[in-house]
């Protein structure tokens, strides 16, 4: 596994006016094994992913205080009329404490917290398809996103802000004792017999053949990402 070499962002947290919090905070894609070493390091479930995945840097001022997993969910069955190639998962999402305490300031003055979560998972949505497009061309578009909200840790209010709806609730099973074809056996994460809230986010009409053409020459095209402190000291390590 790849050593996690997080550090907190150096930021100044006092209330600013909430349309230029959210200008300053954006999504970066990630390497996927530096994503998932910090992901195995400070989400609460403390594991990746497999299969197809896409990862985001959150980013607030160009520093990195989070990350956002991507990727298929573990289903073969069609899920509320999306196939499972149609599907995403919003697996992973770790925002870093030192960053939920922004306040920000309305029109009249008055403080209120802003959600860096809610936020990114917003800006999430709205270029993912694009994102998953591109790096994935010859794989199905998707349609959905759907995440699951463990109720020992979390009621979901962030994925309902972000217009998903509660479509069900889950778990209760130790899930996890199948032999696997290769000769392997599923892992009983002790996790999956917490009660969970399944939620869904659904796309209103499909890509347009213009945006899957822009979003393959972007992703192509696109000048490096720039190095955080966190891939800055492992590539020059």
């Amino acid at each position: 596994m790849t050593a996690c070499y997080y550090e907190p962002p150096r930021l100044t947290l006092s209330p600013l006016e909430t349309g230029r919090l959210r200008n300053r905070l954006d999504l970066a894609v990630a390497n996927l094994k530096m994503a998932t070493a910090v992901i195995v390091e400070k989400h609460y479930l403390h594991r990746g992913r497999t299969m197809a995945q896409l990862p985001y840097w959150i980013t607030v001022d160009g520093q990195q205080c989070g990350v956002m997993l991507f990727a298929y969910p573990r289903m073969s069955a069609t899920y509320h009329g999306i196939t499972p190639m149609n599907l995403l998962e919003l697996a992973r999402l770790w925002v870093d404490p030192i960053v939920q305490g922004i306040r920000v300031l309305d029109h009249d003055g008055q403080e209120h917290a802003f959600s860096v979560a809610t936020c990114s998972v917003g800006k999430a949505l709205r270029r993912l398809r694009q994102d998953w497009h591109a790096k994935y061309p010859k794989l199905p578009e998707v349609h959905g996103v759907a995440t699951w909200a463990d109720t020992q840790h979390h009621e979901g209010t962030i994925y309902r802000a972000c217009n998903f709806r509660e479509v069900g609730r889950s778990g209760g099973t130790l899930h996890g004792r199948a032999h696997r074809s290769n000769g392997g056996r599923d892992q009983a994460n002790p996790d999956y017999l917490h009660e969970k809230r399944a939620f869904l986010y659904t796309y209103p009409k499909p890509l347009s053949q213009s945006e899957k053409d822009r979003a393959r020459l972007a992703w192509s095209g696109q000048p490096p990402l720039p190095l955080g402190p966190v891939d800055a000291e492992i590539l020059t390590a």
